[in-house]
């Protein structure tokens, strides 16, 4: 699609939905917000229990401007260290008719509930909703406030029978806030009431800068997944349960909020997930477990992926073309591997729209999933306990000592450092002594070959251990992606049972939101060559296959294959072409709801003005970095024979020139894929050595100059090149 045509529907979608709505919301502005001026009350004895109602007598409380509270400098009226504080704001209504909706956003910490004119309207780490609360109670857990540190509030999208609570004249909104204990060092009591204008009058004040319109669109295209935690805080962990209902009309049809739950209506339980994203980023992603109503595991089918419980919501934002996860688990798919499965939604949240997500299947043993054999306590024989075991290579936060170990040997490749591999389905908690040790002795066993002298022998070298296939396309999936985080973080791989073969398997993929050039804080992550396996803080294993020359002619051969299949730039592009298809309607709606576009956000290395500027450089991005692979891997592929043991000679990874010459003005062109210290060597025609030199070889092709030879009689000369283990390239010369 031409660009001028892109952003011309954009901005079309962008206005539709406003045009959709008739007029029932004009404008939004807010009745009370920060600053707005309160009666408040630290008390120290239960309070009356007509509190929060209007006529009520607050002339003795103290009168100040919210919120009110104290350690975190977010405070309008800052008071001492206290287990509640008790607020009421005074505000006056000259039309009810002019409200057509209403919004609570809440900064709170530890917990609290909130009234208009008497009525709850919100409430959370406060036991059951309607419940009745004391001044000494302390909240059900911790909550930190979250607008001091540039994030939104939580927002309670208030239903519209509470608008038959406010009354011409004075009403009052009531909030009271607990602390955790009193030894805590902060407590906030920020409290925004917002109300949606259906004229074009004034009638309070401006929304804060970050105040966001609600989901007002009429349906969307996507399925619509609507969550509701019955006023529970959604955490970071544990798990709190929930209401999940999903609606799909199916292909062209419209879903609307007040549709039928088609696809899920029932119990789930959900926490808040991400390592580096999470409190960084506004937008939250969650994990999500379908359950019946009891608790138990509910295995469905959720928008035609297998049936299974455990899935994940991820909720773009750093990333903002929206698609890069969907768009390389898709295409590794197309390599003949299993990929997590994902499908598009939009989400709301207790009554927030919280914009585009992908609903992912998470990384588990499963039939449909990681197809390996199950693994029990009971499994004792040596070939039951032998697989199969999901193990991981990432971040080890927040687990105990226990649940990884680090590697015993020191990576062959200089530069590179020892890793750390994580139990993770079974998990250590469910796997016996025997099963641990089994599994740490095997990779022990693994990398004894891989730092082996004779790690290439194709018996009882790393071929013996490695499932090459998924080895190899893994790679190849990583560099065109050029992931900042390939070969070293959120790295998956399975040890299959023996009778399943049972050697390391590669993948699946995760996480590829900062790939395609989607990543500033390396020198040269972000551009389109150079590789990514040759990093010394990657896993070294890559590095170290590649001095082997039977693995770099299968990287070859199976990059031909490859780009002349499902990786051609054409087939690329109709990938590229049809995901941003799906989700075009819906891109406006979530950049109105988190307006991100023409600005910075870590660690984007492009920042485009709007959406059509950062479709525009992905898809330039991704065709500059197939050229420069195939420029590099295409047309090296060497075909041999297939039998055992077979070894494969270098082919073009060296070319001199001029050739024949008078060697005064000579040049070695080398492309061996990775850093080197290489030894050059020229010998005559009785094998004298008449020139040596040493070349420190970047991994990068670049031509290395031999110094003026010229003294040298004419005649036949042998230029060898080699690091002294696997590789050794040889070119006669001619000087003439």
């Amino acid at each position: 699609m031409p660009r001028l045509l892109r952003i011309f529907l954009y901005f079309m979608l962008a206005i539709l939905p406003f045009q959709l709505l008739g007029g029932e919301i004009d404008h939004w502005e807010t009745i009370v917000g920060s600053g707005s001026n309160c009666r408040y009350l630290v008390p120290v004895i239960d309070v009356d229990i007509q509190w929060t109602s209007p006529g009520f007598d607050d002339s003795s409380w103290n009168s100040g401007p919210g919120g009110v509270g104290y350690g975190d400098g977010d405070d309008g009226s800052v008071i001492n260290p206290s287990l509640s504080v008790y607020c009421r704001y005074h505000f006056n209504i000259t039309d009810t008719g002019a409200i057509a909706a209403l919004i609570l956003d809440v900064d709170y910490d530890d917990g609290f509930v909130a009234y208009l004119n008497g009525i709850e309207l919100a409430r959370a780490l406060m036991g059951p909703q309607g419940s009745p609360t004391s001044w000494a109670q302390p909240a059900d857990g911790l909550h930190e406030a979250t607008l001091y540190a540039g994030l939104e509030p939580r927002r309670f999208v208030l239903d519209a029978a509470i608008l038959d609570a406010l009354v011409v004249g004075e009403n009052v909104l009531a909030i009271e806030v607990h602390n955790e204990s009193l030894s805590s060092s902060d407590l906030s009591s920020n409290i925004f009431l917002h109300a949606g204008i259906n004229n074009q009058g004034s009638y309070f004040q401006q929304p804060p800068s970050w105040f966001y319109t609600p989901f007002q669109d009429d349906s969307t295209l996507l399925p619509l997944m609507i969550i509701d935690s019955e006023g529970r805080e959604i955490p970071n962990e544990p798990r709190t349960y929930a209401r999940m209902g999903l609606i799909d009309n199916g292909p062209g049809k419209y879903n609307k909020p007040v549709d039928p739950y088609n696809v899920y209506d029932g119990r789930i339980s959900i926490e808040t997930r991400g390592e580096s994203t999470q409190g960084l980023y506004p937008k939250p992603s969650y994990s999500i477990e379908t359950q019946t109503d009891s608790g138990t595991n509910n295995n469905v089918s959720l928008l035609g992926l297998p049936e299974e419980n455990d899935f994940v919501l991820y909720g773009p934002y750093g990333d903002k073309s929206l698609i890069r996860n969907v768009l390389t688990y898709g295409l590794y798919e197309k390599f003949g591997h299993y990929s997590p499965r994902t499908r598009f939604v939009e989400l709301t949240v207790n009554g927030d729209y919280k914009g585009l997500y992908v609903l992912t299947e998470k990384i588990k043993r499963d039939k449909n999933r990681v197809d390996m054999a199950k693994l029990t306590p009971s499994d004792t024989t040596p070939l039951d306990m032998s697989g199969g075991y999901l193990l991981r290579i990432d971040k080890t936060t927040g687990m105990y000592a226990s649940e990884y170990w680090e590697s015993p040997f020191q990576p062959p490749v200089p530069g590179y450092y020892r890793y750390n591999y994580q139990y993770f389905d079974p998990d250590y908690f469910h796997l016996t002594a025997s099963q641990k040790a089994y599994i740490r002795n095997y990779l022990t066993r693994f990398e004894t070959a891989m730092v082996s002298s004779n790690f290439a022998d194709p018996v009882k070298g790393y071929r013996a251990y490695l499932e090459i296939p998924s080895f190899i396309d893994l790679m190849i999936l990583n560099e065109f992606a050029k992931d900042v985080d390939g070969f070293r973080l959120s790295h998956y791989f399975y040890k299959q049972k023996d009778s399943d073969g049972g050697k390391l398997v590669n993948g699946p993929p995760w996480d590829y939101n900062l790939t395609y050039g989607n990543s500033d804080y390396t020198p040269d992550i972000h551009l389109t060559y150079n590789w990514t396996y040759t990093y010394t803080n990657t896993i070294y294993w890559w590095a170290r296959a590649m001095q082997d020359s039977w693995l770099r002619n299968q990287v070859h051969c199976r990059w031909d294959e490859l780009y002349g299949s499902v990786m051609s730039p054409e087939n690329v592009t109709k990938l590229v072409d049809s995901t941003f298809l799906v989700i075009r309607e819906a891109v406006p709606r979530n950049f109105r709801r988190w307006p991100s576009l023409g600005t910075y956000i870590w660690p984007n290395s492009f920042v485009g003005q709007n959406y059509a500027e950062e479709e525009d450089y992905l898809r330039d991005w991704i065709n500059d970095r197939l050229a420069w692979m195939d420029s590099k891997w295409g047309g090296l592929c060497y075909p041999v024979s297939t039998e055992p043991g077979e070894t494969i000679p270098e082919q073009g990874i060296m070319k001199v020139y001029p050739n024949p010459s008078d060697l005064s003005r000579t040049f070695v062109t080398m492309n061996f894929s990775i850093p080197l210290e290489l030894q050059v060597r020229l010998y005559d025609m009785s094998g004298r050595i008449v020139f040596r030199s040493k070349v420190e070889y970047s991994g990068s092709e670049f031509a290395y100059p031999l110094p003026d030879l010229s003294y040298l009689p004419d005649g036949f000369y042998t230029l060898e090149v080699s690091d002294g283990l696997q590789i050794r390239e040889m070119s006669k010369l001619i000087k003439q």
